[in-house]
């Protein structure tokens, strides 16, 4: 797995460090140890994610306060708290939860203050986790010899997915993969095979994708044998609502490759793409970050929420009808 390529694609930066208690450790399918946060985001009376104003809109409505054992801004959960709040269905209910993949020159520590506006913003959960290799999973690394690879980050998203699934009891309607450049590698691949394990993911936000590494330096016309992430083959396969991002001004991925890579998705699939004029790859400026949360908000509304709020009527409908059996 230590090969030339990933050496070349791969360029984790230097370690920062989180608070130990707030780290999630996770064991993929290869065994190695990869850290996560979890960031459970402020909640109205009835659970859902409550949003911090724009500019110019007034603030949000707290009468009545939020629920007992839910933040009334966003918080980062340890372990065990979080643990305490999915038994109490604190977490599972309400808010989505966006499962977060990110960058290629990014770790969990530099990218904590983006997922918190996020959630602050969007009134979303977000659960963010580290690649094999990266941050804190070095440490890990270096004892048992985990390089980062393609491998390790579909078995990592796949750990991070299982945790959200099978420990935290989140629905997969409540689920957004977001995955910002190399992160959509590891977010195609999960919502494809969701979608073709008939239980898709409710959402996917892509920020900067490319169609697979070597298209981004040479059009192939067709995935060459060891090309890594193949996003364009994942995207066909995809049976969740999709949004693209991305700046026309990118220097690293060429813009190009969302406009192609949204033609590959299922026109059902395809929400309104967030293409913004002169943005460059790396970050969301300031300047542009109201209407970008507008943009994410919009998505929200009609490709998630409603989905969510079907699933929990329907829910609720076969718990009363199991009741009215069981009497």
């Amino acid at each position: 797995m230590g090969d030339a390529i990933s050496s070349l694609l791969f360029q984790p930066p230097a370690p920062t460090r989180l608070k130990e208690s707030k780290v999630i450790w996770l064991t993929n399918s290869f065994g190695k140890r990869i850290p996560a946060f979890f960031i459970e985001c402020a909640k109205d009376s009835s659970g859902g994610g409550m949003r911090s104003p724009l500019p110019g809109e007034s603030d949000y409505d707290q009468s009545g306060g939020p629920p007992q054992n839910v933040p009334s801004t966003p918080q980062i959960r340890t372990p065990k708290e979080l643990e305490m709040g999915a038994s109490m269905g604190n977490i599972s209910r309400g808010a989505p939860t966006i499962l977060y993949s990110h960058a290629n020159a990014e770790d969990l520590g530099n990218i904590y203050p983006w997922c918190k506006f996020l959630s602050k913003m969007l009134g979303v959960n977000i659960f963010a986790y580290d690649y094999t290799g990266y941050g804190l999973a070095t440490d890990q690394a270096h004892l048992c010899s985990g390089d980062p690879s393609e491998e390790y980050c579909f078995a990592d998203i796949d750990a991070a997915y299982s945790y959200l699934r099978n420990i935290l009891r989140i629905p997969t309607s409540n689920i957004i993969l977001y995955g910002r450049s190399l992160g959509s590698g590891p977010s195609c691949y999960l919502a494809a095979r969701t979608a073709e394990e008939g239980d898709a993911v409710g959402g996917l936000i892509l920020h900067a994708p490319f169609l697979s590494v070597y298209r981004i330096v040479i059009e192939s016309g067709c995935t060459l044998p060891g090309d890594r992430f193949p996003n364009v083959d994942f995207a066909p396969s995809i049976r969740s609502p999709v949004l693209l991002i991305h700046g026309t001004k990118d220097s690293i991925v060429p813009f190009n490759h969302s406009e192609r890579l949204l033609e590959t998705v299922i026109e059902p699939y395809r929400a309104e793409p967030l293409f913004i004029k002169g943005m460059g790859h790396n970050n969301v400026h300031a300047s542009i970050r109201p209407f970008f949360i507008e943009k994410l908000r919009k998505y929200l509304d009609k490709h998630i929420l409603p989905n969510i709020e079907n699933a929990k009527r329907s829910s609720s409908n076969s718990r009363g009808k199991l009741v009215r059996l069981v009497r």
